[in-house]
């Protein structure tokens, strides 16, 4: 069988380790990437190769040659521009005559590739994607099978309550030729978002063979670092040359001093020079020719080949690209990189994550604490599902702020506009000046409204016209912390591609810096809270004339607002006899009547339907976690409920595009029950002035018989927990729009990983409390039981 290495891989993430070569030549533990493929291919007797190149093939071309060096024949299929996975190998069509393998040159692996061949022609398959168990498959294609083996669904780069396995593709796949004939000429296609897809679909025989072994895509910086520990611990099998003694492996013509004490695992290259006094510590790649002058202290670092080290210099989880070259009594420290031919100065220190992109010079003495120029810092996710959050002494410091609002500010485009606003604290005003600084210094206008509530801030977006929005406010539960809200032009939260690529932006440091010419202007808005009561009061002022409400609450910004928009509605706010009480606590509201009977959720999601009955409206939006009841209320209406998501954004996106929101004719601004608290507040009371009933003559169909649990599962359990309750799960009488959501006949039970913490949510519904109660428990239990090993 031939073999193709795709091998046209940029490297974003690993800049500034790929700024001079494509990501297949980024040696681990002293060897190309793609040489350990080939190391691999050889192996399982692959001798015909092609290699597909887009970035720098020129690099590739000139270290593999031929393939005779290596006893292997290789043909190189260069793209005349990005093609994709499946496009890159139809380019090589010519090659491929019979049943191939296609391998990525950018991952390291030990799969046996004898036995997914094997398993692809038992099973008479098309296609055999090559499959693995990760603990996190959010940046991974997750694919379903069925017991025999094949493809089922394909879920590529999912959020957690789309994960509904652990099993993720390697991008190693056994092909027919014929499969090539569905791939079009000279246009981007992709093997797992084009191809396998339309297979599926046509009923194509594609299979899944979950291999055993070790895989790695060696995707971003850490997984990097881990990549050359993985090789000293044994964890994956390559070719090293003969061990001098346990966990120390010594390639030929190394000078290694008497007195140099080394402590494996730890691998040292070719003519290697280590001099007196030097200590090498576990966890450290020393590649060929580098030089450590007398007493480097070096541990868990990698050296690339020809790297001087000066005296007494410390290195602490780094990473140092060819021919750097560190100054003498240099600190450098964890997950810092130091790109090829920089030189840094003597007695510098380099803090930890610090970048330092090739061919840059450092002065002596000199302490870095940012990137030189630009960066790839891998770190955790930077969104949550409520923006931006961590402390601002530490996980979101001013100075990341800064990054951040340059990162906002490339992805907006120079000369876009951006409303900036906070709540008035301390910590709110001091991330706003810093998101301020990051915005006008990457040319982007800044409108400055001051101290405002979060829902003016949205409001101000669209009122105002720009292109995004980000609220800072301090987060009360968390002391220190800072919560940045992020909006887009419409006034939305962003949608998950929209956080990918900014966040794609400020791990990379990929912005711009302009000059002096192009720095954006700040400008301040002055009564915005004016415009927002203004505005939203004209649409419910000829609904919500002569009520008499009751506003109490801890929220005083909210309820003050609340009062203002309430009384230019035409509501008279009192003390005593009111109609209606209207409760205010942080971001949170209730409607009760004179005896504190107070609406619930449900409830509110069943009076917001009528209020769309009598707006003609045929259909609603309505978030999975709601009470099935309100879809028998709608039923009721002749109404159709529209599921969606918990996923704010997505619900704006689907009641928008189906009418259930108000929209002020002029402006054409949007205001959105169950986001905005007040339009709530408005819609509600706007129904019982309207059909003139009071909240205890409404015959509602929700009850308080729901329950609640979170359930803890560590991060890398999440993927496999979620195959097995798959797994465990009444296909006929199930649904997967967002989690799992089971419909049972005493009531209904919503299961969904949790996207910023290690928890599952489990949702249930019943009959009685106790049922309910009793639900919860029963899918917590199964949760638990998974995450401890146990089957279905």
């Amino acid at each position: 069988m031939k073999a193709v290495i795709m091998a046209g891989g940029e490297g974003t993430r690993l800049r500034p380790l790929t700024c001079t070569m494509p990501k297949p030549m980024v040696p681990v533990v002293n060897k190309p990437m793609m040489e350990h493929i080939l190391d691999l291919l050889k192996k399982h007797d692959f001798h015909e190769i092609a290699s597909t190149l887009w970035y720098m093939p020129e690099v590739i071309q000139d270290y593999f040659g031929d393939g005779s060096n290596y006893n292997v024949s290789i043909e190189y299929f260069i793209e005349p521009k990005q093609l994709g996975t499946a496009g890159s190998v139809k380019n090589a069509e010519s090659f491929l005559d019979e049943t191939f393998i296609v391998v990525s040159g950018d991952c390291l692996t030990d799969i046996n590739l004898q036995f997914a061949v094997d398993f692809h022609r038992r099973k008479g398959a098309l296609v055999t994607i090559v499959l693995t168990e990760v603990p996190n498959p959010l940046s991974y294609g997750v694919v379903i099978t069925d017991e025999k083996g094949r493809i089922v669904r394909f879920v590529e780069k999912p959020s957690w309550s789309e994960v509904f396995s652990d099993t993720v593709n390697t991008g190693i796949y056994i092909i027919e030729p014929e499969a090539l004939t569905q791939i079009p000429k000279n246009e981007k296609f992709d093997f797992s978002q084009d191809l396998f897809p339309k297979l599926l679909e046509q009923g194509a025989p594609l299979y899944g063979y979950t291999a055993d072994g070790y895989w790695s895509d060696v995707g971003g910086l850490e997984a990097y670092r881990q990549a050359q520990y993985d090789c000293l611990s044994g964890q994956v099998k390559i070719e090293l040359p003969e061990a001098q003694s346990s966990s120390i492996w010594i390639d030929i013509d190394a000078d290694i001093a008497d007195d140099v004490q080394i402590t494996g695992p730890v691998y040292i290259g070719k003519d290697a020079k280590i001099t007196s006094g030097c200590c090498i510590g576990p966890y450290t790649v020393i590649s060929s020719c580098c030089q450590l002058d007398p007493g480097a202290d070096i541990k868990r670092s990698v050296l690339w080949p020809h790297v001087k080290v000066g005296a007494d210099s410390q290195l602490r989880g780094a990473v140092l690209a060819s021919n750097a070259c560190v100054g003498a009594k240099t600190q450098v420290y964890e997950g810092s990189i130091v790109g090829e031919k920089s030189i840094i100065g003597s007695r510098t220190i380099i803090e930890p994550n610090v970048k330092i992109w090739p061919h840059k010079q450092i002065a002596a003495g000199s302490r870095l604490s940012d990137s030189v120029v630009w960066g790839s810092h891998s770190e955790s996710t930077l969104f949550t599902k409520d923006g931006i959050k961590g402390d601002i002494r530490t996980s979101l410091t001013p100075e990341k702020i800064v990054r951040f609002g340059l990162a906002y500010g490339a992805f907006v485009g120079r000369g876009g506009a951006v409303l900036v606003s906070s709540d008035g604290s301390e910590l709110g005003r001091v991330a706003k000046r810093a998101l301020i600084s990051g915005l006008l210094a990457a040319g982007i206008n800044v409108y400055d409204t001051g101290s405002v509530h979060g829902i003016l801030a949205r409001f101000g977006v669209s009122y105002i016209k720009v292109d995004g929005g980000l609220h800072c406010r301090t987060l009360v539960e968390q002391e220190n912390s800072v919560n940045i809200i992020c909006w887009d032009q419409h006034g939305y939260w962003l949608s998950k591609d929209e956080q990918r690529r900014i966040e794609n932006l400020f791990l990379r440091e990929d912005f711009p810096r302009v000059g002096a010419a192009e720095i954006g202007a700040l400008a301040y808005v002055p009564k915005l809270a004016e415009q927002y009561i203004a505005s939203a009061a004209k649409l419910y002022a000829p609904y919500l004339q002569g009520f008499r409400l009751k506003i109490s609450g801890d929220e005083q910004e909210l309820a003050d607002l609340a009062g203002q928009f309430l009384t230019r509605a035409g509501c008279s706010i009192v003390r005593d006899d009111p109609e209606l009480i209207i409760r205010i606590a942080d971001q949170q509201w209730e409607i009760a009547d004179p005896s504190g009977s107070a609406l619930t959720d449900d409830q509110w999601w069943e009076l917001f339907i009528y209020n769309q009955k009598l707006k003609s409206q045929d259909r609603v939006a309505v978030p999975v976690h709601v009470s099935n009841h309100v879809a028998k209320t709608a039923k009721q209406q002749n109404m159709e409920v529209v599921w969606t998501k918990t996923d704010p954004r997505v619900w704006m996106e689907i009641a928008s595009e189906l009418g259930n929101v108000r929209v002020d004719p002029e402006s054409e601004i949007e205001y959105f029950p169950f986001i905005d608290p007040l339009v709530s507040i408005g819609e509600a009371l706007s129904y019982l002035r309207q059909t003139g009933t009071t909240l205890d003559e409404i015959r509602f169909e929700s009850t308080q018989n729901r329950a609640y649990k979170t359930v803890y599962c560590p991060w890398e359990s999440k993927g496999r927990v979620m195959r097995s309750m798959i797994s465990a799960a009444d296909l006929e009488t199930a649904e997967f729009l967002d989690g799992i959501r089971y419909y049972l006949d005493s009531g209904w039970a919503l299961v969904v990983p949790d996207g910023d913490e290690p928890l599952f949510h489990v949702f249930c519904e019943a009959q009685t409390s106790e049922e309910a109660d009793a639900l919860a428990q029963v899918y917590a239990d199964q949760i638990e039981n998974f995450l401890l090993g146990g089957e279905a």
